[in-house]
């Protein structure tokens, strides 16, 4: 996939009138007025009498997102690929005092626990729009996700409710996979979860995290046998070998898994992470790796690191 348009050489002066961003692009006028009103993008200006005018940089926008709408790209996974890159929201969109970040979690809570998938689709898309990319993983859906948790081990849901929520935020975490993993690449890495580790939806996060920053990522998923794992290892020869467990049971098993590795494998590296190692942090010191941090900004960080050393012994790094 191609990547967004360097925007920053590009004028921002508004000149080309409606008719003529048409065409200049080839897009109807509807079109990307819609991707305006729903999304932010583009960002004309408006002439004294209400005309719409636009720029280069407007132009260059609309014709990169023509151009991934071709290719099959839903047009919403467009505009988050074209914002996280830029890593910015569109210029002209604030956030309401009414759809702050703690309203937009309170509401997709209840979206997706009445089983409301289009609204649920609807603050999600909203999010992406207003927020940066990463702002809205770690501050509007994983937040979501650990109210829907707590919800349950109150009672206040059914596991019905529970699995809705999961796999919607599935869905779209794969979805974000799918688009960003066609860019370009550097080194390999293997992320998954550990022996009968049933809880991915972390594992996903830190993933996008990486994809992002264009290291290939081989996502296994849940509860990744051992057997399987080596056998993977030696089949992509990845760099780093990064695995979640939540719970003390599975991060057992990640110790089995971490000393494998290391002696099938000794220049491959091996991270690890996940909630039991963030509320007993003394558990780190008998995982032989590298303790990969307690949400996906520190894994970036962490990974970073270990790469730009080739590798070499960093030590777990808390706050």
């Amino acid at each position: 996939m191609a990547q967004p348009p360097s925007l920053g050489q590009l004028s921002t002066a508004p000149v080309f009138n409606t008719k003529a961003v048409a065409r200049e692009t080839g897009v109807p006028p509807d079109t990307f007025r819609a991707w305006e009103r729903r999304y932010g993008i583009p960002c004309p200006q408006r002439t004294p009498g209400g005309h719409r005018l636009y720029s280069e940089r407007d132009i260059a926008i609309i014709r990169w997102l023509r151009d991934r709408t071709a290719e099959g790209v839903n047009i919403s996974h467009a505009i988050m690929l074209l914002t996280s890159v830029t890593d910015q929201a569109p210029p002209h969109v604030e956030p309401d005092a009414n759809r702050s970040i703690d309203r937009m979690v309170e509401d997709l809570v209840v979206a997706l626990t009445t089983f409301d998938a289009q609204n649920a689709e609807r603050l999600v898309s909203e999010a992406f729009a207003i927020y940066p990319f990463e702002q809205v993983l770690l501050e509007v859906i994983q937040p979501t996700m650990v109210e829907v948790g707590e919800r349950w081990h109150r009672g206040e849901i059914n596991v019905a409710a529970e699995h809705f929520a999961t796999e919607f935020v599935r869905r779209k975490l794969a979805s974000l996979l799918n688009v960003f993993e066609n860019q370009p690449q550097r080194d390999t890495i293997v992320v998954g979860c550990a022996p009968q580790e049933l809880h991915d939806l972390g594992v996903m996060f830190a993933s996008l995290f990486l994809v992002r920053r264009g290291w290939h990522v081989v996502y296994l998923g849940a509860q990744v046998p051992l057997a399987d794992l080596l056998e993977t290892i030696r089949k992509v020869r990845p760099k780093l070998v990064c695995l979640s467990a939540s719970t003390l049971e599975t991060a057992m098993n990640l110790l089995e898994v971490a000393r494998a590795v290391r002696q099938e494998f000794p220049h491959v590296h091996f991270g690890y992470g996940g909630r039991i190692f963030n509320v007993n942090p003394e558990l780190c010191a008998a995982i032989p790796g590298v303790f990969l941090g307690q949400d996906a900004r520190e894994l970036v960080q962490t990974v970073s690191s270990i790469m730009a050393n080739n590798g070499a012994s960093i030590p777990p790094q808390r706050s």
